[in-house]
């Protein structure tokens, strides 16, 4: 018995390290390790409770090992958890910003009316809109209306589905879009004038896991692998085009990738997380997971400090909302 917790004990330690290692690997290899990362919660629930039993059994070396792997996860799941003292500040030079993917509205207009109205009482300066419906649907002329911004811009190849728009109270300019081979993914690269600076803004939805009710295929752990390595190349570029701007940045959207993935460790190397900046509690923004997977984000370049970031749980989308208010420095 001793012996086989030796091993279950050494196999958790090296899955803890793989999983800790696989953000750092290529973008090929972290594709083939990303399920890794969906372990990781499960992981540190395990460990803890091995290692509490291995204490008071006095198993000396098996709790050595649990321990190592308890706390090489519990710091993995950090960037799922955030503590803040930021006191929702509110200055004349703050940017309020909502990031939000919509689901296409249901394809309800009753949704977009209910939608907007919250959106509206949050009074955002701007709104990036993930998953607009096609114009057949749900036409982009209609859901301008509704929300009533002066500057409006919309990708320019208009997808089946997962379409992008991004609303705003001030000028925006120099739109370029990234399509990716292969995939109705894309980003809008936009820069926003504010207050006599200029921001580069850029309005995400990266490659989809696969992993949705919705998904018919049979090999479900090869469909994350091979959806996963290509995001991990869309990640690669975005993370280089963030780092050839001129401006400050701020990046939003899905990412549909969780914190413990390549993707999320290309972007956050150059900017700053704004949910561990300012949010409270939990991340989670999946919402038929029970928001227990973080996989929306909002990003911005040191220049910029995040004043605030809350989350909204909805029943419009499959995602909650993300608020954050920004100031430049």
């Amino acid at each position: 018995m001793k012996r086989f917790s030796y091993i279950l004990a050494g196999f958790t330690v090296l899955l803890a390290l793989l999983t800790a290692v696989m953000p750092w690997c290529t973008p090929t290899i972290a594709g083939y390790l990303s399920p890794l990362g969906l372990l990781v919660i499960p992981l540190a629930i395990f460990s803890t409770l091995a290692t509490i039993i291995a204490v008071l059994y006095r198993s000396k070396g098996i709790s050595l090992l649990f321990g190592t792997a308890c706390f090489i996860t519990l710091f993995l799941c950090g960037k799922s958890w955030a503590v803040s003292f930021e006191t929702d500040e509110l200055t004349s030079h703050s940017l309020r910003l909502v990031s939000w993917n919509a689901e296409g509205f249901q394809l309800n207009k009753d949704t977009l009316q209910a939608s907007a109205a919250f959106i509206r009482n949050l009074h955002p300066d701007v709104i990036c809109l993930q998953e607009r419906p096609h114009d057949n649907l749900l036409h982009r002329d209609s859901i301008s209306a509704i929300f009533g911004y002066p500057y409006r811009i919309f990708n320019s190849r208009e997808d089946e589905v997962l379409n992008l728009a991004v609303y705003s109270r001030f000028p925006l300019s120099n739109m370029k879009e990234y399509y990716f081979p292969n995939s109705y993914n894309k980003v809008l690269q936009i820069d926003l004038q504010y207050e006599g600076r200029t921001i580069r803004l850029f309005n995400i939805h990266l490659q989809t896991t696969g992993m949705t009710p919705a998904y018919q295929g049979n090999n479900r752990l090869h469909t994350y692998q091979l959806n996963a390595r290509e995001r991990n190349r869309q990640a690669q570029l975005l993370a280089e085009a963030v780092a050839s701007s001129p401006y400050p940045v701020i990046l939003c959207g899905d990412l549909n990738d969780i914190p413990v993935s390549y993707a999320y460790r290309k972007l956050a190397a150059q900017l700053d997380d704004c949910f561990l900046k300012a949010g409270n509690g939990w991340g989670g923004t999946y919402q038929p997971a029970n928001n227990l997977f973080r996989i929306d984000y909002t990003f911005c370049s040191p220049e910029l400090k995040t004043s605030a970031y809350h989350l909204y749980n909805n029943r419009w989308s499959d995602h909650q909302i993300q608020y954050t208010i920004i100031t430049p420095l």
